[in-house]
């Protein structure tokens, strides 16, 4: 009787060298929204000395103090920037729709070791996809330039509430000014995008590599003793 070795296995394992080929494709990084309210997400809350904010404190107690902290991280060298919509409301690079009536915005860039790299303490013009409130355009662009990969922060207050850092030196953890205030008609609000670089694309690990030579030495394996049966 013949007997033959089914040659379908190969199929499966050229399927699997395809599959894990393939999985070694990386998640983009592209652009995150973020909105919420300078009360209720401050991580930052230090009033000066001995004083904390907390429920009793007006709007403009958390303008003049308080910082919300973002930690993100760049996967690849590359431009990051920072956006913000709720001054005079706008559209997000993703669609997102924001109303007007935030606070004037102030963000400030920090590394992993709390140093500081760059504020919008001189402002820009109003920025794409921004809207004016009340004849004014508050709303700002941080352009950090090309970061290297790490972990970084990005703090937002209201203007001109900069931290010790940026004033006096020191880094971020030495706290923030207080110099921050709330205008006319404003509140608490705020939205804006981070915009990253995309993550780099990996090159095949050895692993992946060493698939392809294993699936031929498989091949002519299951041909030879396919052979040896059909006798």
């Amino acid at each position: 009787m013949s007997h033959k070795r089914p040659l379908h296995v190969l199929g499966i394992f050229a399927a699997s060298a395809i599959l894990v080929v393939g999985s070694s494709q990386p998640a983009r990084a592209g652009v995150i929204f973020y909105s919420g309210n300078l009360r209720t997400d401050a991580t930052v809350t230090d009033c000066g000395q001995g004083c904390t904010l907390g429920p009793g404190d007006t709007d403009d107690d958390y303008a003049a103090w308080a910082a919300v902290l973002l930690n993100f991280t760049v996967a690849a060298p590359g431009s990051v920037q920072a956006i913000t919509y709720s001054f005079g409301s706008g559209t997000s690079i993703q669609g997102n729709v924001v109303g007007p009536g935030g606070f004037a915005p102030y963000l400030s860039l920090f590394d992993s070791s709390g140093n500081f790299l760059a504020s919008t303490f001189f402002g820009t013009t109003c920025p794409a996809g921004a809207n004016t409130f009340n004849g004014n355009c508050f709303d700002v662009l941080l352009d950090a330039g090309v970061l290297a990969p790490g972990a970084y922060t990005l703090a937002i207050t209201a203007f001109e509430n900069m931290s010790f850092a940026e004033n006096l030196g020191g880094t971020l953890a030495g706290g923030f000014t207080g110099l921050g205030s709330l205008g006319p008609r404003e509140q608490l609000t705020y939205a804006f995008d981070l915009v990253l670089p995309d993550a780099p694309t990996p090159e095949p690990s050895t692993e992946v590599l060493w698939v392809g030579p294993i699936a031929v030495l498989l091949y002519f394996k299951i041909r030879k003793e396919g052979a040896r049966y059909e006798k």
